[in-house]
C-alpha cells in the first residue's frame, strides 16, 4: 500500500488522501472505516486484486474516487453523510428496503442514508461526493431533511449536478493551490445546493401510509401523483384518476388514513415545496410572489397567512434567512 503525503498549503483545512495496493484485507480495513462494511465477502476476479482511492475533503464536503477490482458482497451503512455516487466502470447492484437497483454508468444517485443496504460490486470504479448531513440540512433549513435513496435525477437535475461538478471539482481537488475558508464553504454550498435541486427528496408521506392492501396502494399512487404534479393545475378529479379511484373514493380514503381532504393534501404539498424554494433561494434574484405563483398560489395575502400558520414565520422571513 502506498500513501501519498499531504501537500495542502498552510491554512487550507482540506485533507488529501491517496492510497493503493493489492492486499484485499488492507482494502477492506480502509473502506470499512468510511462505509461500514459488515461481513464482507470477497471473490477474486483476476490473479492479482487491485484497489485504489483518492479523496480531498473537509468537514463539509469530500470528493472521492475509488476502485476495487474484486467481486465484493457486503452490508453497508452511512449515518452522518449524504453520499452521491456514480459508476465509472464495472457493475454494482444495491438492495435497499427490499428493492434492488443496478447502478448505471455515469448516472449519479444518492445512496441510502442512516439505513443498512446490501451491495454487490464487481470490478467497480466509482466517483463519490460526500456531503455532511448536518451541513446540507442547514442549507435546506430542515433538521430532518433527507434524500430519497437510489432515485436518479430528472434531465434538468442531471444538468444541474453535472454543471456544478464541472465548475468546481478541479479547483477543489487541486491541493497545491490553497483555498480560503470562505471559498471552501462556497464550493461546499454549491455542491449541497445542486444536490438539493437535482435529487428527489425523501417523501414523508411514504411512512404515513401503512398497510399493503389495494386501498393503500391506490392511496400511495394518489400521493405520488400530487408530489410529482403539485406545481400543475390539478385538483380532486385528476388526483382520483391517477389513483384509480372515484373522487368520492379518494376523499374517503384520504379521510380514513390521513385525516385530510384532497384540498388539504394539495395545499400542504405546495406549501412544503414553496418553503423549500424560499429557504434555498437567492433573495436578490427571487421574490415571494414568484415562488407563490410557481406553486399555484394566486393570492399573495392568503398564501402568506397560510404559510405563517403552517411554519410560524412569513414567507419573506424564510427568504431572508438564506
Amino acid at each position: 500500500m502506498v500513501a501519498m503525503p499531504d501537500t495542502r498549503p498552510p491554512g487550507d483545512t482540506r485533507y488529501f488522501r491517496r492510497l493503493m495496493g493489492t492486499d484485499v484485507d488492507q482494502a477492506l480495513a480502509f473502506f470499512t472505516g468510511d462505509y461500514d462494511f459488515r461481513t464482507p465477502r470477497v471473490r477474486r476476479t483476476r490473479p492479482q486484486a487491485h484497489w485504489d482511492f483518492a479523496g480531498v475533503g473537509d468537514e463539509r464536503l469530500s470528493l472521492r474516487s475509488s476502485r476495487f477490482l474484486v467481486d465484493l458482497r457486503s452490508d453497508s451503512r452511512v449515518d452522518d453523510e449524504f453520499v452521491v455516487a456514480w459508476m465509472r466502470s464495472g457493475s454494482s447492484t444495491l438492495t435497499h428496503d427490499g428493492t434492488s437497483y443496478d447502478l448505471e454508468p455515469g448516472v449519479p444517485v444518492v445512496l441510502p442514508f442512516a439505513a443498512a443496504y446490501e451491495l454487490h460490486h464487481r470490478d467497480i470504479a466509482l466517483n463519490l461526493v460526500h456531503l455532511d448531513a448536518a451541513f446540507v440540512r442547514s442549507v435546506v433549513g430542515e433538521d430532518d431533511f433527507a434524500f430519497e435513496p437510489m432515485r436518479r435525477p430528472s434531465a434538468e437535475g442531471m444538468r444541474t449536478w453535472q454543471s456544478v461538478v464541472r465548475a468546481y471539482s478541479s479547483t477543489w481537488l487541486d491541493v497545491d493551490h490553497g483555498l480560503t475558508e470562505s471559498s471552501q464553504r462556497d464550493i461546499a454550498e454549491a455542491f449541497a445546493s445542486a444536490a438539493i435541486a437535482a435529487f428527489p427528496q425523501r417523501d414523508r408521506w411514504r411512512s404515513a401510509v401503512t398497510g399493503s392492501g389495494p386501498e393503500h396502494e391506490r392511496l400511495r399512487r394518489a400521493l405520488e401523483y400530487v408530489h410529482e404534479h403539485a406545481r400543475d393545475a390539478i385538483g380532486t378529479p385528476e388526483i382520483a384518476a391517477a389513483a384509480g379511484l372515484s373522487p368520492r373514493g379518494l376523499q374517503q380514503s384520504l379521510r380514513r388514513h390521513l385525516d385530510q381532504t384532497p384540498g388539504d393534501l394539495l395545499r400542504s404539498v405546495r406549501l412544503d415545496g414553496a418553503r423549500a424554494d424560499l429557504v434555498r433561494a437567492d433573495r436578490d434574484e427571487t421574490s415571494v410572489a414568484d415562488v407563490a405563483r410557481a406553486w399555484g398560489f394566486g393570492h399573495l395575502g392568503r398564501f402568506s397567512a397560510t404559510y405563517r400558520a403552517r411554519f410560524g414565520e412569513l414567507p419573506s422571513e424564510s427568504l431572508r434567512s438564506r
